[in-house]
């Protein structure tokens, strides 16, 4: 009895090499004899490249031709003054568009771009009102304005246009708010170096006054001892007494020049007001900005409990945004906390306060990343998000939100009512310099009356000597009180703490507040272009679809008078050596003829051989085990792999239905092969996708040897009425 089933077994299921090597043998055989046949064959293995090289190089480079996209600009903005200069903010974006070739740019009138627009020679109008420029400059003034620019689009015209042309209007928007930002930081801070080399000028006057005051001092000293000791020599007091007018002369002069200097100051401290204003709104916006940052992290947070415990991956992929969008906050912060810093070197650390809270929101935003990092970590190692840790996730989001909220709500009182005392500051400096200026001024007409004096009473000069002496005395006070003012002046830690800071390149402290981050591409695993992108969704396609017309054109069936194992080993040789060819000029091509870059050619070559092969005998089992039936399903399968292997856009992006069957068809994987070979490989990604190609090859090949006979034995008949209709065979 066991010798009978081993003989029905091997009947049934293993075929005889002999018989399968005539098969192949005589299918060659009737290829080489028969010249139409062979025509055709040659047709079938060089069709499917055909549909990849033409697929490829239409989408070789599609952005690089987006110059040739039109899209009207409608300018309307008006000038308007701002520090006493007129602005178009309006005509500077036409001129810089003018110079710009990522799109084609018509530059009409508002009539002539609505017409465009709706025969469709413009993709998008780009509209600027006249009052673009005012609503910008608004930022400088109590009553903020948002400038606005029209974006009008015709949907209709071409759904991927419309997406490019909204990128173009992006980006504009983008550049305008830094170039704004510029504009702004670079008069603030120009208003504040102008005081600063006010005050840098006045040093000069300042030491010349003293050194006069100190002349001054040593004629009086001499004027004393020459009354004292020359009693007689009226003369040469007299001389004394005339040299001493003539410093007088000297300081009067000085202080003439000094007294000027100061009205300038205080001149300019109008517009330190102004600037400590600019500055102030500087910090909140990036306050609301860090504020609006982590509101999105709060809402992209609570969407966490739609994902549940099945989508490790996706809740992964939202996590990490979520860490991104706090780092971003943390870096706007840093900048924030450095522009506070350099306000407390020039104002003696009057905005301790806040520069201590936001190191703490500082702080506590690294501390949310890190706990989100360990977050995703745990997902990895349980392939699963529970809602603890979402919960988790809301509150460390939510915490990180609220220090910031509370930071905007006492924002007066850590930083605006700090900032007025720096007005007040300028204040005290030209204080301190006007009333030296007019303590000196005092002095001036008492000595002169002085001397006027001293000459008159020439007569009575030992009765005036006394008075004289006494008088000298108390003026050298006076003087030496004037200098002590000086020196208190020039060594005012604050004053030059105040003009080092302010002297420094005011274009680069404006250029850090427009553009406070720069981000630093590093790509990885490069594609040369986007063709070479798209090689790998375009060649496996290619592949499938001539294995496809393979299975429809030509026979899965030999002559009956082999027993069915043996038929199902030989024809399916002959077509894998078909298939084989079909993707060696595919994958050749695509290197040769159009240009694809890959880091690994022949790994290229390898990958697509693999698919190809896979693909056959999945294809094959399903035509010659189900027929027609099976030429539907594999069509079927053809339709629902182009959606949902992630070829052509991510994964991710796809419905549910799409994500769903991502990890259970060929495509997904031969297509991440091809990639590997093309981009560069990481191990451990291509061992995986060649063993799963490996299993849709010999999957399909058991339940070939397993049930063919069984499934034609019922197939049969039908099939039979299907030819006997005409219509289907």
């Amino acid at each position: 009895m066991k010798k009978i089933l081993n003989e029905e077994f091997k009947e049934r299921y293993i075929p005889d090499p002999s018989k399968v090597h005539e098969i192949f043998y005589k299918d060659c055989q009737e290829v080489l004899k028969n010249r139409l046949i062979a025509i055709i064959v040659v047709a079938l293995m060089i069709f499917p490249s055909l549909y990849a090289w033409f697929n490829i190089e239409a989408f070789w480079d599609p952005y690089g031709n987006t110059k040739n996209l039109s899209v009207a600009i409608v300018n309307q903005d008006e000038d308007y003054e701002f520090k006493n200069q007129k602005l178009n903010f309006g005509k500077d974006i036409v001129n810089n568009l003018k110079d710009n070739k990522s799109l084609d740019w018509n530059f009409v009138d508002s009539k002539t771009a609505m017409k465009g627009l709706n025969t469709g020679r413009y993709y998008a109008i780009l509209t600027i009102p006249k009052d673009f420029t005012e609503s910008l400059l608004s930022v400088t003034q109590v009553d903020v304005r948002k400038a606005k620019i029209v974006y009008t689009t015709n949907e209709k015209t071409n759904a991927i246009a419309e997406k490019i042309t909204d990128q173009g209007a992006n980006k504009l928007q983008e550049k305008i708010s830094k170039q704004l930002i510029q504009v702004i930081s670079k008069t603030s801070l120009g208003a504040m170096g102008g005081i600063s080399n006010m005050t840098g000028d006045i040093n000069p006057k300042l030491t010349e006054m003293k050194k006069s005051l100190q002349r001054l001092d040593k004629q009086l000293v001499n004027s004393k001892k020459l009354a004292e000791n020359n009693k007689g020599m009226v003369g040469d007091l007299d001389k004394s007494l005339a040299n001493s007018r003539s410093s007088l002369d000297a300081i009067r002069r000085t202080m003439n020049n000094t007294k000027k200097i100061n009205d300038d100051i205080a001149s300019m401290a109008t517009d330190t007001t102004s600037s400590v204003q600019n500055a102030s709104t500087s910090l909140k916006t990036g306050l609301r900005d860090v504020s609006r940052l982590l509101n999105t992290s709060s809402s992209m947070a609570q969407s966490l409990y739609s994902i549940g415990d099945k989508g490790a991956q996706q809740a992964i992929t939202s996590i990490g945004n979520i860490k991104d969008k706090i780092d971003q906050a943390a870096t706007k912060v840093s900048n924030i906390s450095q522009l506070i810093s350099d306000i407390n070197i020039i104002n003696s650390n009057i905005l301790n306060n806040a520069a201590s809270r936001l190191d703490g929101q500082y702080r506590r935003l690294n501390d949310a990343s890190s706990r989100l990092s360990d977050i995703i970590n745990q997902i990895n190692i349980t392939n699963s998000l529970t809602d603890s840790m979402v919960q988790d996730i809301v509150n460390i989001v939510d915490d990180s939100n609220r220090g910031i909220n509370d930071i905007i709500l006492d924002f007066d009182d850590l930083v605006t009512k700090p900032l007025a005392k720096i007005d007040n500051h300028t204040s005290t400096i030209t204080g301190d310099i006007r009333n030296v200026v007019d303590s000196t001024s005092q002095l001036y007409p008492n000595i002169n009356n002085f001397i006027d004096n001293a000459t008159s009473v020439n007569g009575r000069i030992n009765s005036s000597i006394t008075i004289l002496a006494s008088s000298i005395d108390i003026l050298r006070g006076q003087v030496s009180d004037s200098i002590k003012m000086i020196d208190e002046i020039q060594n005012n830690k604050d004053l030059n703490a105040f003009n080092k800071v302010i002297k420094s390149n005011i274009l680069d402290r404006a250029d850090f507040i427009k553009n406070p981050v720069e981000i630093k591409e590093d790509k990885m695993y490069k594609m040369a272009n986007y063709g070479s992108s798209m090689a790998p969704f375009y060649s496996v396609l290619a592949a499938w679809v001539g294995v496809i017309i393979l299975a429809t054109i030509m026979s899965t069936e030999p002559s009956k008078q082999y027993r069915s194992i043996d038929r199902y080993f030989g024809r399916l040789s002959f077509f894998m050596v078909l298939a084989i060819i079909q993707s060696l000029i595919i994958s050749t091509g695509d290197l040769a003829l159009l240009g694809v870059t890959a880091k690994n050619p022949l790994l290229f070559i390898l990958v697509l051989m693999l698919c190809s092969i896979a693909f056959c005998i999945l294809i094959y089992t399903l035509v010659t085990c189900f027929r027609t039936l099976g030429k539907g399903i594999a069509m079927f399968l053809l339709v629902i792999q182009i959606g949902g292997s992630g070829g052509t856009f991510p994964i991710q992006m796809t419905p549910t239905f799409f994500r769903t069957i991502n990890s259970v068809i060929p495509f997904t994987y031969g297509i991440n092969a091809c990639r590997e070979a093309i981009g560069g490989v990481y191990m451990q990604n291509l061992l995986q996708d060649i063993g799963a190609l490996l299993v849709f090859a010999i999957i399909p090949l058991i339940f070939g040897i397993m049930f063919k006979s069984g499934i034609n034995d019922l197939l049969d008949p039908l099939s039979e009425k299907f030819e006997k209709s005409f219509l289907m065979h």
